[in-house]
């Protein structure tokens, strides 16, 4: 989850140019740090209460999966509406800025721990297993890191699973891997019409939604942490955001797009029910697809109820710091295991949010700082981009 994020990416700066007075640009939406902020609480409460307390902890994920991929197509769509190409090296200099540096210092701390404690086995005490937890070895565990790093800890999971209690970070090499390779296929989609563009896009869309039930219930590791299985939500997320930008150019919308939108998120709402109470997990992603397509745009626009809840102060700020809480939930709450959910649920929460407040003022946000040096121009404008 680069989720799983996340606070919002070093500002894109953008003029006040005719394209942009003519139509309206992301910006800073407070409502999509709440929406952010939802998803990574419920993956903490997943991970610390226990896979059999609370089986919903992969709509955390799916959420943080549909809002990455909006906001990165709407940040590049911004940049080409006004100044009509899109710098892919300035765009990764802000996404390396934005995650490189937290995610370091996480692992400099995880590898001096595992030096010290890695004959200790609550320090491998993962939430998916009994809480008895085992001894690690170092070796292993660092090629576990150096895969970690270059972001293809899903398919090491899948292959087989990591040594390291490092598994959390499946979900950033997702994502990473989506950066790596949208921006530039979106930037060759530009030069195509909106209706073929948006074409491309569902069925790339189709395409990924379909491979789960293919695999079936005997993959469900590959479903799960798979990148072709996961772009769903990626997918969906951006084809939400070709929409809300074609809207936007065209005008408002018709009144029946409400009834639309409602229908769709009632559909939604009974595919990911039956997800979680009559199948395996291979339609959730295509549920929670259906959701954010819907819900997205409304939040960018920034007007009605859900908005105004999504804008609730707690939210928000968990939402600007969810990077951080991701990277160091997991490894509190594998710690904490052991000492059960009375005791090690208060505690871990606690030191994960001490971590996580000191990666954001002392790691991240200078980062971000220095990532000015890759704006587009000089006239800020914050994105609500998660990393």
């Amino acid at each position: 989850m680069t989720a799983l994020t996340y606070a919002y990416e070093q500002p894109a700066v953008l003029p006040v140019t005719r394209a942009r007075r003519r139509f309206p640009l992301l910006g800073h939406v407070p409502a999509l740090d709440g929406l952010r902020g939802l998803a990574v609480l419920i993956v903490v409460v997943f991970h610390f209460v226990g896979h059999d307390v609370f089986k919903g902890g992969w709509l955390g994920v799916d959420l943080f999966f549909g809002l990455s991929g909006f906001l990165i197509t709407a940040l590049v769509l911004d940049e080409q509406r006004v100044h009509g190409r899109v710098r892919l090296a300035l765009f990764y200099g802000r996404r390396a800025c934005r995650l490189l540096p937290a995610l370091f210092a996480l692992l400099a701390v995880w590898v001096a721990m595992l030096l010290v404690f890695h004959d200790q086995t609550w320090f491998a005490a993962t939430p998916s297993g009994d809480g008895t937890g085992r001894t690690v070895d170092v070796g292993p565990a660092l090629t576990d890191v150096g895969l970690a790093l270059l972001y293809v800890a899903n398919w090491n999971v899948i292959d087989g699973g990591m040594e390291a209690p490092l598994s959390h970070l499946w979900s950033l090499a997702v994502e990473e891997q989506f950066y790596l390779v949208w921006p530039g296929l979106l930037v060759l989609l530009l030069g195509l019409s909106h209706r073929v563009r948006l074409s491309v896009v569902a069925v790339l869309v189709g395409a990924s939604a379909l491979l789960s039930p293919l695999l079936g219930a005997g993959q469900h590791d590959h479903i799960y942490f798979g990148t072709d299985t996961r772009a769903v939500g990626l997918l969906g997320g951006a084809f939400a955001a070709l929409v809300w930008h074609r809207r936007h150019e065209l005008g408002p919308r018709p009144r029946w797009g409400a009834w639309r939108a409602g229908a769709a998120c009632i559909g939604a709402g009974v595919v990911l029910w039956w997800s979680t109470k009559a199948l395996p997990f291979v339609f959730a992603p295509a549920g929670m697809m259906l959701l954010v397509t819907q819900i997205l745009p409304r939040l960018a626009d920034g007007r009605g109820v859900l908005v105004r809840v999504l804008s609730f102060r707690l939210l928000t700020w968990a939402g600007r710091r969810s990077y951080g809480l991701y990277l160091w939930h997991y490894l509190w709450a594998t710690w904490t295991h052991p000492l059960g959910v009375a005791v090690g649920m208060p505690l871990g929460i606690a030191g994960a949010v001490a971590c996580t407040e000191l990666s954001w003022r002392y790691v991240e946000k200078p980062a971000l700082r220095y990532g000015k040096r890759f704006a587009v121009t000089d006239a800020p404008l914050r994105s609500s981009l998660p990393a």
